[in-house]
């Protein structure tokens, strides 16, 4: 089970990953970052509370597909667990409804469950 300070360790990581060109640490850090949202009870408040939507959504926006579809992955857990409304008043819309024309299919698809889960 994860504690707070890998919860905190993985948001600070993952921004620190966003700004740099190792894709691979980016993906295996959202990769982590899902399995905690699924996994336990505090990764979605730890999420939350260390700033890490932002970070999410700046990742969806990510060259590599895969990197888009855990970003929206993640979101849409921390959506089912009742942050909606935070991931709305951090711009989600702007970030989500060009993912709706994405390349990738399976970014399409999660981008338009995520809306639907938004109520946008």
């Amino acid at each position: 089970m994860a504690g707070k300070e890998e919860e905190k360790e993985i948001v600070c990581g993952l921004e620190r990953a966003i700004v740099g060109d190792d894709r691979i640490s980016r993906r295996r850090l959202l990769d982590r970052l899902v399995v905690l949202l699924f996994t336990t009870d505090t990764a979605a408040q730890a999420l939350v509370s260390q700033g890490g939507i932002p970070v999410l959504l700046n990742s969806a926006r990510d060259r590599d597909e895969k990197i888009r579809i855990h970003a929206i992955h993640a979101l849409s857990r921390l959506a089912e667990s009742g942050y909606a409304s935070d991931i709305k008043k951090a711009g989600a819309k702007t970030i989500l409804l060009p993912l709706l024309d994405d390349p990738y299919s399976p970014v399409r698809s999660m981008a338009e469950k995520l809306i639907d889960k938004l109520g946008e």
